[in-house]
């Protein structure tokens, strides 16, 4: 059987599949974001990474959150959600974002992929060396956007 073109970039929002990656953005109430620095890679990044299978993206996103800035939001509804794709493989990422009222302490429980972690004001993620999707989010406006929980802010 051959799916219509649409469907081959499909990504499905129930589970995890392995080309994605899913993440969370925070974003503290005097407009600074929580990033971390790949140990490896040396860029900054919104804290994420791959799924499971048996996880829901947001299921994924947080577990990820928790390992890499010590945060924990089981439980909290994002705020609003951002998908984009990468590259033409169709690889990308799916982001759920937090609105915070306060700045919790970063401290990450995997100091293996982590190297550091920061709150950095939002207008600021365009002059730091970032990852394909930190640059990406900066591509879309998203680090001068001013209202980043606007429905209008998920398109591709």
């Amino acid at each position: 059987m051959v799916f219509p073109s649409a469907f081959k970039s499909y990504i499905p929002r129930s589970h995890c599949i392995d080309t994605h990656v899913y993440g969370v953005v925070l974003v503290s109430d005097d407009d600074e974001v929580a990033i971390v620095q790949g140990r490896q890679s040396g860029k900054w990044s919104f804290p994420k990474g791959h799924g499971h299978h048996s996880e829901t993206p947001l299921d994924a996103a947080l577990r990820e959150l928790k390992e890499e800035t010590g945060i924990d939001l089981s439980g909290r509804k994002p705020d609003n959600e951002r998908r984009f794709k990468s590259g033409a493989t169709g690889s990308g990422g799916t982001y759920f974002i937090y609105v915070m009222k306060d700045k919790p302490i970063l401290c990450p429980e995997d100091n293996v992929e982590v190297a550091k972690t920061m709150w950095c004001p939002r207008s600021r993620l365009g002059n730091l060396v970032g990852n394909k999707d930190l640059r990406a989010f900066c591509r879309s406006g998203f680090h001068l956007s001013p209202s980043i929980t606007d429905p209008s802010f998920n398109s591709y």
